[in-house]
Formats: C-alpha cells, sequence, structure tokens
C-alpha cells in the first residue's frame, strides 16, 4: 500500500471514529427545544415521571414562546411541561437524543419528534387519551419498547390480576429494571396478597375530629372501602351515586368507608360536607406514598373495595356500581 493510500485510510478512518464519538456524545445527553402558544412568556418547568409522582428536575425562562432544556438521562422517561409550575401538564417522552416539542393552546402536545420513542409516545397517548389503545395488540407487535411499558403500567388499573399477570408476561426481558415495569411488579406482588378470599389488611387512618380510627373498628358490617381523594374529578361525579348506594343499604347491615389520599385536610372536608358524604371517613398522610396505596396496590382513583362482615375481601373495581351484585349477595 503506497502512502497516499495509507493517509487516505487513516483520514477515513478517523474521520469513521469522530463521527462514532459525536454519535456517542450526542446520545449520552438530551437537548429539548420546546415552542409554546401565543403570547407565552413565563418559567416553563420540565417535571419528570417517576414512582406515580412528577418531580420538578429544572426550569427555565421562556424567550419569545420557546424554551430549551439540556441535560443527561440515566434511562428513557415520561417527562411532563408545566407553566409556572402550576396548572395542567403536558406529558411526553424524554431520552437522550434532540427531541422537539409544540404545545398548542390547550396545554397539549401537538407535535412531537426527535427520537422513534417520543414520536410514539404521542402516538400512543393520543389513543390512550381516548381509551383506544389496545395493550395487547401492541405487545404482539412489540414488547421491548420503554413506551409500552410505561402505557401497561399507567393502565394496570384496567385489568383484573389474572389479566395483569399475562400482560405482563408478554413484556421482553430486556425491560425487568425498566423503571415503570418494576413499579408494575410490585404492584403486582401486592396484588397477589389481597384478592378475594383473603383478610383485608388494616388501615388505620385520622377521622374528621383527629381521632384514630381503623378499618377494623368497622368488623360485623359488610363495608364498601371508597378510595378517593377531593381533587380527583371522577371520584366527585361518582359521590352522588355513593350516596345513594349508601341510603339504599344502610340500615341492612352494610357501610362505607372513605380513606382520602388528599394533601391538605381542609380540602378533604370542604368535599365531604360539600358532597354530604355522611359516612365514616379517614384521611391518610402521603398521598400516592401512603401505606395504604402500597398495600392495597390503588393505581388510580377511586377504587372500590368490597369487604364482607368477616373482614374478607369479596370483589374490587374501580367502579363502585360494578359491585353491587356482590353487594346484593352478601345482604340476602
Amino acid at each position: 500500500m503506497n502512502n497516499k493510500h495509507k493517509i487516505l485510510l487513516v483520514s477515513i478512518l478517523g474521520s469513521i471514529f469522530s463521527c462514532n464519538n459525536t454519535m456517542k456524545q450526542e446520545s449520552d445527553s438530551f437537548t429539548l427545544n420546546g415552542k409554546l402558544p401565543t403570547n407565552v412568556n413565563e418559567k416553563v418547568y420540565l417535571l419528570e415521571y417517576k414512582n406515580r409522582e412528577y418531580t420538578v428536575v429544572d426550569s427555565v425562562e421562556a424567550k419569545n414562546q420557546t424554551f430549551t432544556f439540556k441535560g443527561k438521562l440515566q434511562e428513557p422517561l415520561v417527562h411532563a411541561i408545566r407553566l409556572g409550575n402550576s396548572g395542567k401538564r403536558a406529558n411526553f417522552f424524554l431520552e437522550n437524543a434532540d427531541i422537539s416539542i409544540t404545545l398548542n393552546d390547550n396545554w397539549q402536545i401537538s407535535e412531537a419528534f426527535g427520537s422513534e420513542n417520543t414520536e410514539l409516545f404521542k402516538k400512543y397517548d393520543d389513543l390512550n387519551a381516548t381509551k383506544r389503545i389496545n395493550l395487547d395488540s401492541l405487545l404482539q407487535k412489540d414488547n421491548s419498547s420503554p413506551v409500552i411499558a410505561y402505557f401497561l403500567a399507567r393502565n394496570a388499573y384496567l385489568y383484573d390480576y389474572e389479566s395483569l399477570i399475562l400482560l405482563r408476561k408478554r413484556i421482553n426481558q430486556n425491560l425487568s429494571r425498566n423503571t415503570y415495569i418494576e413499579e408494575l411488579d410490585g404492584a403486582i406482588t401486592q396484588l397477589e396478597k389481597i384478592q378475594p378470599g383473603q383478610v383485608a389488611p388494616e388501615i388505620v387512618m385520622e377521622d374528621l375530629e383527629g381521632n384514630t380510627i381503623c378499618l377494623s373498628d368497622l368488623r360485623g358490617k359488610v363495608i364498601l372501602i371508597d378510595f378517593w381523594a377531593s381533587w380527583c374529578p371522577d371520584c366527585r361525579k361518582e359521590n352522588p351515586e355513593l350516596v345513594k348506594l349508601y341510603n339504599q343499604y344502610k340500615d341492612k347491615n352494610f357501610t362505607i368507608l372513605g380513606v382520602s389520599f388528599d394533601r391538605k385536610k381542609d380540602d378533604w372536608k370542604t368535599a365531604i360536607a360539600t358532597d354530604g358524604l355522611t359516612w365514616t371517613h379517614g384521611f391518610v398522610e402521603g398521598a400516592w406514598k401512603a401505606e395504604p396505596i402500597k398495600t392495597y396496590a390503588i393505581r388510580w382513583l377511586p377504587t372500590a373495595m368490597l369487604i364482607d362482615e368477616n373482614g374478607i375481601i369479596v370483589a374490587r373495581n374501580i367502579d363502585h356500581k360494578k359491585l353491587i351484585p356482590n353487594l346484593e349477595n352478601l345482604l340476602k
């Protein structure tokens, strides 16, 4: 090989190594460029969604309806953009890449691109918002996407224990350390302990007067445990139906136990008075980190649990109306 060819080969190899290093550097960090609705120039907050909670990780001042975040992620995760760290959150999928998003006047992501997972999340999130996402079908096509992992964990509340087990088994083993799959595995493990036929775990709370109350205090009655919060729109919509249910069966050895995951006691007390909820209520500290949330594997509010007079779990559902047949059988 003559010197001219040697120089050319070295030059080519040098270019390849340079490109590889550049690509590696780009994939080791992210740049998030965002475009805001017209006339929005405030501080923008970036939040990470993990362990069922949003945590602020950065903030910048928006300029000319645009903003930029830069950083490095240990793993791809769902994030959200919030204006002034209050109000609505706009969710998107962030990973170490150059990501661009556009928010509309309703504070929703209208465009998201820059990586395959970012674009995939936008597609599935739109389907999920209209309840058209089919995880069973999606898992047949792709069982190794971190985006799929999020939506499976996010929608776990829609499935009974057996169905959830089957869906989980179809997730690729490479995702076993994924944050959302680890959360899901923890919930499945706990769900196994609270299946129908098992004794309902104790719940210790503070009542409206500040006294300590327990689930076991109501032993001897058929109990509908209502896991809820004043800030939960679906909970508040369902409260009038719960009032009707309570009034219909309260004289037949039946009661309701409200277990609130509110963050503020005043909001909790106001909601109880406003909605006319006259049954026993308890407040637990910690919101989504509260012990009953973990013990009862609550993934959605409201969630209803039906307990017989011996404290045995009969059924569970996110819609209390679907438990009425079980309730009527217990009260015969």
